[in-house]
């Protein structure tokens, strides 16, 4: 029997080296052990070129399961990959306006959102573009994963995050052995893969060390509290 295949297309700016991609690699490892063929791309610069947006397509043509790991950016997707979800659509639509899209594999699409900020639920509306996304591009819908705080993984591999991470590595297992057996994303890993992995106060902490720090290294220290716009 044909083993079933998994696509993870890395939508962060950072490409194979981000938050993203340490989520949706640890997913892609639990999916290969449990016997589907697995693939990774970056695609934030997909669109650069026809030639990097047929090999996207070809790669999507020939999976069973489509994982969009993406960062939030300003409350949205990142820009590029909006557009090469736009780029999507359009070659899905011209397929459909053929007859083809009735002879082509059953696909479901699924989603792992991160933010930098500390709640959850600011992913939400990603989540909803990915599910609409899927719906019009005709795409069956898995589901979506949503996490805040990930800042605090720093692109790191889940397995070197250390114990903060056991509820996001339980939920992506968990997530795993559904998607394998041609289900959803459970209730279950959303509501685990939700939850703060450290106090909120810790979180907010490290943070603006880091912005500071970062500002101090630009020669922008001094105006961290500008309001130009107030």
């Amino acid at each position: 029997m044909e083993r079933k295949k998994a696509l993870l297309l890395v939508g962060s700016p950072k490409g194979l080296k981000s938050t993203s991609h340490a989520l949706g690699s640890h997913l892609l490892r639990r999916l290969d052990a449990g016997g589907m063929e697995v693939v990774t791309l970056a695609v934030i610069s997909a669109f650069d070129s026809l030639e990097k947006m047929t090999h996207v397509f070809e790669a999507m043509d020939a999976t069973d399961l489509i994982i969009f790991s993406f960062p939030l950016y300003v409350d949205q997707l990142p820009a590029p990959l909006v557009r090469v979800l736009e780029l999507i659509a359009e070659r899905r639509e011209g397929l459909r306006a053929a007859g083809q899209i009735g002879g082509m594999k059953d696909q479901d699409i699924m989603a792992i959102v991160q933010c930098g900020f500390p709640e959850t639920r600011q992913n939400q509306l990603a989540c909803d573009i990915m599910r609409q996304f899927a719906r019009e591009a005709g795409y069956a819908w898995a589901g979506a994963l949503a996490m805040g705080m990930g800042g605090a993984i720093a692109e790191r591999p889940l397995e070197k995050a250390g114990g903060m991470v056991r509820n996001v590595v339980k939920a992506l297992d968990l997530a795993a052995g559904a998607l394998v057996l041609g289900g959803s994303v459970p209730e279950e890993a959303v509501q685990l893969l939700g939850k703060p992995f450290i106090a909120k106060w810790l979180y907010l902490l490290m943070a603006n060390y880091g912005m500071k720090k970062e500002a101090k290294k630009r020669g922008a220290r001094s105006r961290v509290y500008d309001r130009p716009y107030s």
